[in-house]
C-alpha cells in the first residue's frame, strides 16, 4: 500500500473543499491564521480527543442494555460533535470581532469538519489500504462533506445568536445546533449499516442538508451586501470613499476587475493595496452595523480608525493610478 497515495487521497479533497469554503466568504474573508486554526483543531486535537474518549466510553456503554447498538453507530456522534464544537465556542467567545454572523459560523464549522474528515479518512486509508480506491470515492467524494455539514450546523446556530445578549438564548442555540449535528451524524452511521440502500438514503439526506446550508449562505450574501450598501453611502457623502469605490465594494465581480487592473497596471504592491482598501471598507461597514446593533465589541474609535486608514490608503492609490496613466 502506498502511504503517499493515502495521504494525497485524504489531503487533496480536504484542501479543495477548504478553498471552496474560503471562496464562499465573499465580502470579508476571515484572517488566514483563524482559518488554519479551525482546520488544525479538527485535524489533530479534535480527532485525538475523540479517539481517546471513544475508547474510554466504549466499555462502560457496552455493558448497558442498549450499549452494543449505541456503541456501533451512536457513540462516535455523541463524542465527536461536542469536541469539534469546542473550537467554535472558543471563536464565538474570544474572537467575536471575527465572528460576524451565520456565514462566519458556517465557514468556521465547515473548516473544523474538513480537518477532522481529512485525518479520519487518512486513518481509514492507511488501515484498509487494499481498498484505497473504493474508500476514496466513498469517504472523500460521496460523503466528503459530511463532517463539514455536521459541524456547520453548530456554527450556524452560534451565528444566529451572534448579536443576542441573553445567555439562555445563546445556550439554547448551541444546544440546538449540537443536537442536530449529533442526530445527523448518528443517522448516517446507522443508515450505512444497511449497505447500498442505507448509503443511498444517507447520501440523499446529507445532500439535502448541504443544499439548505448553501441556501443560507446565499441569504447571508444578500444580507452582507445590504450592510455594505447601507453603511457606506454615508462614507461616500463624507468623502471617505469615492462613488466608484462604493460600487466596487458591494460587487465581488467589480472588486476582482479593479484588483486585476491594479495587478497588471501597477504590480503586486498596487494589487495588495486595492485588496486592502476593499477589506477595510467592508470592515468599516460591518463595524458600523455592529455599532448600530449596540455590539460592545466595537467602539466609535474603531470606526474612526478605519476611516482614517481608508483615507490614507486612497491617497496612496491615487498616486499609483496617476503613475500608471503617465509612466
Amino acid at each position: 500500500m502506498n502511504v503517499l497515495a493515502a495521504i494525497l487521497a485524504a489531503a487533496v479533497p480536504a484542501a479543495f473543499y477548504g478553498l471552496l469554503i474560503w471562496w464562499l466568504d465573499r465580502y470579508e474573508k476571515e484572517p488566514l491564521w483563524l482559518i488554519i486554526l479551525a482546520f488544525v483543531w479538527g485535524s489533530l486535537p479534535a480527532i485525538g480527543l475523540s479517539l481517546l474518549f471513544e475508547v474510554v466510553l466504549r466499555v462502560p456503554i457496552a455493558e448497558t442494555t442498549i450499549g452494543p447498538n449505541l456503541g456501533s453507530w451512536g457513540l462516535a456522534a455523541l463524542v465527536e460533535e461536542p469536541i469539534k464544537a469546542l473550537a467554535l465556542i472558543g471563536l464565538f467567545l474570544f474572537m467575536r470581532r471575527e465572528f460576524d454572523g451565520t456565514l462566519d459560523g458556517i465557514v468556521y464549522g465547515s473548516l473544523v469538519g474538513f480537518g477532522f474528515s481529512m485525518t479520519e479518512n487518512l486513518l481509514y486509508f492507511l488501515h484498509y489500504g487494499a481498498n484505497l480506491e473504493a474508500l476514496f470515492w466513498l469517504r472523500s467524494v460521496f460523503f466528503g462533506l459530511n463532517h463539514a455539514f455536521f459541524t456547520s450546523l453548530i456554527g450556524l446556530a452560534l451565528g444566529v445568536v451572534r448579536y443576542r445578549r441573553a445567555p439562555a438564548l445563546r445556550l439554547a442555540a448551541l444546544g440546538g445546533g449540537l443536537t442536530l449535528a449529533i442526530l445527523f451524524h448518528a443517522l448516517h452511521n446507522y443508515a450505512v449499516r444497511f449497505r447500498l440502500p442505507g448509503l443511498l438514503l444517507s447520501w440523499l439526506l446529507q445532500s439535502g442538508g448541504v443544499l439548505v446550508i448553501l441556501a443560507i449562505v446565499m441569504l447571508s450574501w444578500r444580507k452582507e451586501r445590504q450592510w455594505i450598501e447601507h453603511e457606506l453611502r454615508e462614507e461616500v457623502r463624507g468623502g471617505v470613499l469615492a462613488p466608484s469605490d462604493y460600487l466596487e465594494i458591494s460587487s465581488p465581480a467589480r472588486r476582482l476587475r479593479r484588483q486585476l487592473r491594479a495587478l497588471f497596471g501597477g504590480g503586486w504592491a498596487s494589487f495588495a493595496r486595492v485588496r486592502r482598501l476593499h477589506h477595510l471598507a467592508t470592515k468599516l461597514a460591518f463595524c458600523k452595523t455592529q455599532l448600530g446593533l449596540d455590539d460592545r465589541h466595537y467602539t466609535s474609535d474603531d470606526r474612526d480608525r478605519l476611516r482614517g486608514q481608508i483615507t490614507e490608503l486612497r491617497a496612496t492609490l491615487e498616486r499609483d493610478e496617476q503613475a500608471w496613466a503617465h509612466p
